[in-house]
């Protein structure tokens, strides 16, 4: 008996655009691999830039829920994570669908998450985000040493940021589907004995962790190794038949 390939949703971290999980095909052959960029960014880019946790969730229902039927996992990193796991979030309670598995790469739990956007939400000039993205580690060092690059950039950071505010507001509710946490082991942003437990508690089917060589941008500089033990959790659920 023939089984469909799992289908792996893909969101990115801020200021970024999901377009570069395209790569991870050729490691997933045997998955439906979907790099989604939401309005305002990446492939998205030329629509609205929508900066609230509604309209950026009303536009995923409306693209990305024919996509969801089982096998199916989302894939999230930094500010993408936290996309995934509103959207998984949704698609349980009002539509009955259950994520394979849910992997939140290189973000804060929920709590932590709203505790460290409240610090910075008052000021998002130009100024403040290159002193917040600087000190976080969350940017890639060519973005940050490149003027012209960065001053294109900002505003779709600062898009990301004024998001994260808004996803910072929603209470953030537990999850059946089984949580699969991937870090940086030299990541400013999370911290494995905080973040672990944290979103270890928003799900009722379990939490797992892997730590990688690297830091924020590890899903990157690692993609390989991320994209393989994604192939393996995912191979779990869907046997590939030969």
């Amino acid at each position: 008996m023939n089984r469909d390939p799992a289908t792996l949703l893909c969101f990115s971290y801020a200021g970024g655009s999901a377009g570069f999980y395209a790569r991870w095909r050729s490691v997933l052959p045997h998955i439906k691999v979907i790099p989604v960029d939401i309005p305002g960014r990446g492939t998205a880019r030329g629509l609205e830039t929508l900066v609230t946790r509604n309209d950026v969730i009303d536009y995923l229902l409306e693209h990305c829920l024919r996509r969801c039927v089982p096998p199916f996992a989302l894939f999230g990193h930094s500010l993408g994570a936290r996309i995934a796991f509103e959207l998984q979030s949704v698609l349980e309670c009002d539509f009955g669908l259950q994520a394979s598995r849910l992997f939140i790469s290189g973000c804060l739990s929920p709590e932590r998450f709203t505790r460290a956007v409240a610090v910075h939400e008052r000021d998002l000039s130009d100024s403040a985000l290159l002193r917040l993205l600087a000190g976080m580690g969350g940017t890639p060092p060519e973005l940050l040493d490149n003027p012209l690059l960065m001053q294109t950039a900002l505003p779709i950071i600062r898009a990301d940021f004024e998001l994260a505010i808004d996803l910072s507001k929603s209470a953030a509710m537990s999850v059946a589907s089984p949580i699969h946490l991937l870090l940086g082991n030299q990541d400013k942003v999370t911290c494995l004995f905080e973040d672990y437990p944290g979103w270890r508690r928003h799900t009722s089917r379990g939490c797992q962790v892997s730590l990688f060589e690297g830091d924020h941008f590890f899903v990157r500089s690692q993609a390989n190794p991320v994209a393989m033990l994604v192939r393996e959790q995912l191979q779990e659920v869907v046997p590939r038949e030969e």
